[in-house]
């Protein structure tokens, strides 16, 4: 198990690498108004879309897995695991905690693409107040 939290850690870390590198160029640019950084905001914004997109069907099929862990937890009680130790039903544990990781696989997909989504957001921020500044009378 801890392979799959180091893994997991490995993961998270450069997907939140990789959404902070993308960000802090953009915001140099910005913060250099350079005269295209609205249309590098753009064309970064486009390239997380597609990213989102393309990963919405493993999004759908994680979050369908997560669910079917959730009902199957749900559905079996602390007593019976207890019961399936008690027996040394090895073969019930071993599904179970096959089953355990993969909802931690499933929720992490989720977890990476909720980042994604949150890196579009912040986009979609700037460029909307970006472009209400562009109309804002001049004070």
């Amino acid at each position: 198990m801890a392979q799959h939290l180091d893994q997991f850690c490995k993961d998270l870390r450069l997907k939140l690498t990789n959404v902070e590198s993308g960000l802090e160029s953009l915001k140099g640019k910005i913060d250099g108004k350079a005269e295209n950084a609205e249309q590098e905001a753009r064309k970064y914004l486009d390239s997380v879309r597609k990213r989102v997109e393309q990963n919405h069907p493993r999004v759908v099929t994680a979050e369908a897995e997560m669910k079917t862990w959730l009902d199957a937890e749900k559905a079996t009680a602390s007593e019976k695991i207890a019961e399936w130790k008690a027996k040394l039903d090895t073969a019930k544990l071993q599904n179970r905690a096959d089953l355990a990781e993969q909802y931690a696989a499933a929720a992490l997909a989720v977890a990476l693409a909720a980042v994604d989504n949150v890196e579009k957001a912040v986009l979609e921020a700037w460029l909307a107040r970006r472009d209400a500044k562009t109309v804002s009378p001049k004070r």
